[in-house]
């Protein structure tokens, strides 16, 4: 059980699955290829970024909570020793460390292992948690706590103990959100009711611990808007400031049917987005006129979600009027040089075969008709001087 021990005193005050796409027909002025391999590695690093604030997972407040470095960074009072990494309390001890942060909060989570060796019910163990706060009217007050009390006579072999601090706060005391924790006390201790009998009570404890556990918590906000002749670059930052991880991470532009999405995907998924985490995502807009244009980007996880809505000014896709120069300029297009060598093969192939039948055919058929007359005017004039010779 958790009791209220300490009522609120005046005395102490201490000071964050598929994926669609959207085609651009906008075929407008195009950029050198120099700019669009610049532009291409820098929308990737963007797309691909992830900026830890700081070092993931829940965040321990205590110093030397499993005692490898003594009893450095702890008030000790009574009769406490140190017993190899556990320490051990005889009769009457405690042992207490205060914690002062900006940043704390009420999700905290106590654990710690203990270990009683009780002859009676006289004697007793306890964890302690004493919350310094202010309330809204600005005033300081203190709420001390018990953890978990053990009183069971025998030894009760080790047990692992996690407690809820928010939890124990709300019972017992109130509302967090009615108060500012500036600063908190945890302390363990050994304890009697009456005079101590033989042999002596004896507690144990090790591995103390104290986390804070944010709670996931999704921010979004614009990191930049970078306008372009005939486009804009939009790059929103998604953080979890909280210390658990956010799973199953969605998020998505919503835009009028004005946009267009020239590059960047419509939706990013990401498995986890782990606690105080950055993820900066980047899309390239377009759109059909000029001038302001909402967009809408919402993230969710499996733990909670959120929306920002932001004016992203485009410039309109510039408008290309087609004339009869245009016309003569478009159809007076260079053929490639693949196909210029295609064609000269194609005459050349004509050229040779018109060289083979001219040989083949013609030549031989010319060649013929020359024997023929040969023979021919051979022959007259044998006969010719056969009839001389006779005649």
């Amino acid at each position: 059980m958790c009791h209220l021990l300490i009522g609120p005193r005046r005395s102490l005050g201490v000071s964050p699955a598929t994926h669609s796409h959207h085609k651009s027909r906008y075929e407008g002025p195009q950029l050198s290829t120099t700019w669009k391999i610049l532009h291409i590695l820098v929308l990737t690093s963007i797309l691909l970024s992830s900026v830890p604030l700081s070092c993931g997972a829940p965040v321990e407040l205590l110093q030397n909570g499993n005692f490898k470095n003594g009893l450095n960074g702890w008030i000790v009072d009574g009769t406490v020793f140190l017993d190899l990494e556990s320490i051990r309390m005889i009769r009457q001890g405690s042992l207490s460390q205060t914690i002062r942060s900006p940043d704390l909060s009420f999700y905290l989570e106590l654990s710690y292992g203990v270990r009683t060796e009780l002859p009676s019910k006289t004697s007793f163990a306890r964890s302690l948690v004493t919350f310094y706060v202010v309330d809204r009217q600005g005033k300081n007050a203190q709420f001390t706590i018990v953890g978990e009390s053990y009183g069971e006579p025998g030894d009760s072999g080790w047990k692992d103990v996690r407690l809820n601090l928010l939890q124990l706060f709300r019972r017992d005391v109130g509302d967090p959100g009615n108060f500012q924790l500036s600063a908190l006390k945890v302390a363990v201790e050994l304890w009697f009711t009456t005079s101590a009998v033989f042999p002596l009570p004896v507690a144990y404890f090790r591995n103390m611990s104290l986390k804070r556990v944010n709670p996931v918590k999704i921010v979004l906000s614009e990191s930049g808007c970078r306008e372009l002749p005939d486009r804009t670059e939009l790059v929103i930052s998604v953080t979890n400031v909280g210390d658990l991880d956010a799973s199953n991470m969605v998020v998505t532009l919503a835009s009028g049917p004005e946009i267009i999405v020239i590059s960047g995907k419509i939706r990013f998924e990401r498995s986890t987005l782990e606690g105080r985490t950055s993820w900066q995502l980047g899309w390239m807009l377009a759109a059909r006129s000029s001038g302001v244009h909402p967009v809408t980007v919402r993230a969710g996880c499996d733990q909670v979600s959120a929306e920002l809505s932001v004016a992203v000014p485009i410039a309109g896709i510039p408008q290309v009027t087609t004339t009869h120069i245009s016309t003569v300029t478009s159809t007076l297009v260079e053929k490639p040089a693949g196909d210029q060598v295609i064609v000269v093969f194609v005459q050349m192939a004509f050229l040779v075969m018109g060289a083979l039948l001219i040989v083949a055919i013609v030549i031989p058929l010319i060649q013929s008709r020359k024997r023929t007359e040969l023979v021919f005017r051979l022959s007259l004039l044998r006969n010719r001087s056969i009839q001389a010779a006779f005649g």
